[in-house]
């Protein structure tokens, strides 16, 4: 009875680390909007293509053109990541 209960929890903890992009990007999406900001992009790459952390210059160094952004959001367990740019 423990064993299935505890599979029960473990795979309900585990399906929001599996989010699907597009739902994670919509829910984002939404909260912008309803925050009322406008004239945005959201864009989903592979985390590996995002935003790197401001270096000892104090510059974000960005490994690709279309990943210079924010990083607002991971997805499909933390291999993508929803970058956020203002237009």
């Amino acid at each position: 009875m423990l064993k299935p209960l505890l599979l029960a929890c473990l795979f309900c903890f585990s399906v929001p680390a599996i989010a699907s992009c597009e739902d994670v990007k919509s829910q984002i999406d939404a909260k912008l909007q309803a925050k009322g900001v406008k004239s945005y992009t959201l864009d989903i790459v592979p985390a590996n293509q995002a935003a790197a952390p401001a270096g000892a210059s104090g510059v974000a160094a960005a490994p690709a053109k279309e990943a210079a952004g924010k990083v607002v959001g991971t997805c499909e367990g933390d291999t993508r990541q929803i970058v956020y740019k203002r237009n």
